[in-house]
């Protein structure tokens, strides 16, 4: 394939081997730097450093175009990952210097694509861009990473989309210009990411470290254009002029109502989850999302592994994790040392639990069962109401059973004063039939006092509660004799 010409998902499919061994080559151009080779790069040289010592800021190679070396494993890439949709045709630079697009092209960069942008642009990055008048090509690697940050925060965990007043309130933006000691003031600012994104002074928000030095990311430019009417893109045409600072200076202050309740959202997450940079960073990189690609919905509402904004439903390892981050933020150590939580977050042995031989909760058949007195009215009735009432709802299906006595019903069921029986002690006598309530009764919440019916037997008042030995009584006098029927009685009908 010639250089220039343009590329789809299906080209360069014969290619993989050479796709993978390409793709592990650019690492090296990923920044992943090692503590004695930070300050020093591949093709970097010694006057390229933040303080240059020549007069000529054309000598000045820092934040310069120096051409593209993106090759087509690296496009395939960005197809397979869902970075770019299939619909956008995407070229590979020529020869050329600075960019050079074609009308309806515009210029991108695979370092970009690394640090949580994708195509199309969400609809935040448009609007960062338009209200800072700014470029992709100003935004160094850095600056792509701490806008995926933000918003990851915002959608993941305050559950609302970013917007540009909580990002003013939280990040500032200064100028990198070219430094020389023999260069004028005003110093002219660098062509490739001369917009540095930082944290404000006094920001409550968390503090993340990118790669000190990300070097070469504007060597990853390449072309990307519109194969439909759709536009798949959201990015503003292509413009190599530096940027006017339109709006660097914009702070909501402490007046906007949304910002102060993001930010004391913040502070009491901070305080009771002990939240950190970490899982920021940790979120977006998990779940396989792109913050700054335009998706369905927001993170909070992420459904699993089929979840449409994902770029794969496959899980990474807490060890994958790790590695991807370290392509991105600075990571020294290792995983304990800058991702703790994962350290801390790890799953300790798992001891299963022999079987057992006997089911320990078996079926209990109910007729088997003999239980004792119970409270309630009927098997399953565990309210405290009484029997009847709104809240006696059967919990347990009992078999039938045969009627109970009287004896056997008082017994088991507590004493329950009848509606009417209270409304008659409550009131007043009404006509020759009522009748006072006996001088011993209690109220109409109370319990009614014991009182023992009384009986004569054989000339003595006995109780018929306390007596034992109770015989039929026999009658005194003469046995009673059964006549005719006396006339004028009634007749049986």
């Amino acid at each position: 394939m010639s250089s220039g010409e343009y590329v789809s998902e299906s080209s360069g499919s014969s290619q993989h081997s050479e796709a993978t061994d390409r793709f592990e080559a650019g690492i090296e151009r990923m920044n992943i730097p090692s503590a004695p080779e930070v300050g020093a790069g591949r093709g970097q040289e010694t006057g390229s450093s933040s303080q240059a010592t020549g007069a000529n800021p054309a000598a000045i190679t820092r934040g310069a175009w120096k051409g593209s070396d993106v090759k087509q494993p690296e496009i395939d890439w960005l197809y397979r990952s869902r970075r770019i949709p299939a619909e956008v045709v995407c070229r590979l630079p020529r020869d050329e210097v600075e960019p050079a697009p074609e009308p309806g092209e515009y210029v991108v960069f695979s370092a970009h694509f690394e640090r949580g942008f994708g195509l199309p642009a969400s609809d935040f990055f448009r609007q960062f861009l338009d209200f800072y008048e700014l470029q992709p090509h100003h935004l160094p690697g850095n600056a792509v990473f701490y806008l995926s940050c933000y918003a990851t925060f915002m959608e993941a965990y305050v559950g609302i989309r970013p917007t540009r007043e909580a990002f003013a309130r939280f990040f500032s933006l200064r100028i990198n210009s070219v430094q020389g000691k023999d260069i004028p003031k005003p110093k002219p600012p660098v062509q490739c990411g001369s917009c540095i994104i930082g944290s404000r002074q006094g920001s409550p928000f968390f503090k993340f470290s990118g790669l000190e030095s990300c070097r070469l990311w504007q060597e990853t430019f390449f072309y990307v254009k519109n194969d439909g009417d759709p536009d798949l893109i959201n990015l503003p045409a292509f413009n190599p002029a530096p940027p006017s600072k339109v709006n660097w200076s914009y702070s909501p202050g402490v007046t906007h109502i949304e910002t102060n309740r993001v930010v004391r959202f913040m502070e009491k997450l901070m305080k009771e989850t002990n939240i950190c940079s970490d899982d920021i960073i940790r979120t977006f990189i998990s779940r396989r999302v792109l913050p700054l690609k335009r998706r369905a919905h927001k993170m909070s509402e992420m459904y699993g592994p089929g979840d449409p904004t994902k770029i794969t439903g496959l899980p990474l390892s807490k060890k994958d994790v790790v590695y991807k981050a370290r392509q991105i933020c600075q990571c020294h150590a290792g995983a304990k040392d800058r991702f703790p939580r994962i350290e801390a977050d790890r799953r300790g042995p798992c001891r299963k639990r022999p079987l057992d031989r006997v089911d320990p909760d078996p079926y209990i058949h109910w007729s088997d069962l003999k239980m004792g007195r119970t409270h309630t009215s009927r098997p399953g009735n565990f309210s405290s109401e009484a029997p009847g009432s709104v809240d006696d709802l059967p919990m347990l299906e009992m078999p039938a059973q045969p009627a109970p006595n009287r004896r056997s019903m008082s017994m088991l069921l507590p004493w329950t004063p009848r509606p009417e029986m209270s409304l008659w002690r409550n009131s007043p006598p009404q006509g020759k039939n009522s009748k006072a309530p006996a001088p011993d009764a209690g109220t109409s919440q109370s319990l009614p006092s014991k009182r023992f019916r009384t009986e004569v037997l054989a000339g003595k008042e006995t109780s018929k509660r306390r007596y034992k030995g109770k015989q039929m009584p026999v009658a005194s006098g003469p046995a009673l004799k059964l006549g005719p029927r006396p006339r004028g009685a009634l007749r049986e009908p």
